[in-house]
């Protein structure tokens, strides 16, 4: 029977190890740069749904006026 050498597997071993302390070290600061907070958010989310019932107040408008125009040439 041969006898390998294992230096090659342990090499690996120690590799894989020091990557994954690595990535162990370095996910809090990933999640923390990661996340976002609404709360923290520079978005004005009411300014946001104003504008956006206004524009659907407008197109409700302009769908209202199309109508009766169009009533108004039928008759």
């Amino acid at each position: 029977m041969k006898k390998f050498s294992a230096s090659g597997a342990i090499g690996l071993l120690i590799t894989l190890l020091i990557i994954a302390i690595a990535f162990i070290l370095t996910m809090p600061s990933i999640k923390s740069s990661t996340s976002t907070n609404i709360e923290t958010s520079p978005i004005k989310h009411e300014s946001i749904e104003d504008e956006v019932n206004q524009k659907l107040n407008e197109i409700q408008n302009m769908r209202n006026q199309a109508i009766e125009q169009q009533n108004s040439i039928e008759y």
